[in-house]
């Protein structure tokens, strides 16, 4: 079975200038991402536990700080990560998070969600308050899933050990809000560290199509969810947007939204118009990343 060629599949994608870009981020050491858990902590506390271990911090939001890669290993050696106070996460997962834009005292679910960064992100922008389930299909990695939302005392998840890809038929409109970061070649944090084939390819294609079938037929009318991937892929990004706002039974609608401190193209389809869609270009902080926003009607 031939492997799938990623270099050709770049080329086609990016300019010459933004593949240099992502082939030079797989060399290079990214620099660190901390999601504050304010369910336990405030702003003011955490910095305060940075200062006292001596590193450096730049404040990117409310809840997020940019560190040096090179304290990665201090951090991981504080009583305060031990403690749930914050979590450490590529910024690019956690715009993914970010971009699905929950409340509190929605429904919410987060389909494919081991290790739980995601969970725990969705659970801090709702306070805490309202419903998120939380779905993995992996025994290994749900109670990992478990253990983290546990260890971080989010309150309002309620953890399954299912395939999401049954979700829509059991749970039909239930949920205001969806979030579906797919399982995925992962092309665009291994690089050309990992090798597919096209059986490979194809086999998760279909199966990122499913889930978010099952995404849509969960999601309530006037719902939202996010669909994303950190591959390149056109296969496992645009195509699987273009199959599901292809089927007659959804009216959907693509949403603009914000990416703060990453550079990202528009996504481009033949069929559809998916410049709402971004593809968010890796640098020494963030991860390549595809997110879209979809809207239910």
């Amino acid at each position: 079975m031939a492997l799938f060629d990623l270099n050709t599949a770049l080329d086609m994608i990016y300019t010459k200038e933004q593949k240099e870009q992502i082939l030079q981020s797989f060399k290079q050491e990214k620099n660190v991402n901390i999601f504050r858990n304010s369910l336990l902590i405030d702003n003011d506390n955490l910095e305060e536990l940075l200062k006292k271990e001596t590193i450096e911090f730049e404040k990117i939001d409310k809840y997020c700080y940019k560190i040096p890669y090179f304290f990665k290993g201090k951090l991981s050696s504080m009583s305060a990560f031990n403690e749930g106070k914050f979590y450490i996460q590529n910024y690019s997962s956690y715009l993914c998070a970010k971009t699905l834009g929950v409340k509190a005292g929605e429904s919410v679910l987060d389909m494919c969600a081991a290790p739980g960064g995601k969970s725990l992100n969705l659970a801090n922008f709702m306070q805490n308050q309202g419903y998120l389930a939380s779905c993995e299909l992996s025994k290994t990695r749900f109670f990992t899933l478990k253990n983290t939302l546990e260890n971080y005392q989010v309150k309002i998840a309620k953890c399954f050990l299912k395939d999401a890809c049954t979700i829509g038929k059991v749970c039909p409109l239930k949920f205001d809000k969806i979030l579906l970061d797919a399982p995925c070649s992962t092309f665009s944090k291994m690089g050309f560290d990992i090798q597919k084939n096209t059986k490979e390819i194809k086999k998760i294609v279909n199966l990122q199509k499913k889930l978010l079938h099952s995404a849509l037929l969960a999601l309530k009318h006037d719902g939202e969810l996010v669909y994303s991937t950190c591959t390149f892929l056109r296969e496992e990004n645009e195509e699987v947007l273009e199959n599901a706002l292809k089927n007659k039974n959804f009216e959907l609608e693509l949403v603009d939204f914000e990416l703060d401190y990453v550079e990202f193209i528009q996504a481009k389809s033949n069929k559809f118009n998916l410049s709402f869609a971004k593809r968010v270009l890796p640098n020494n902080y963030a991860d390549g990343f595809f997110i879209a926003k979809v809207k239910k009607h």
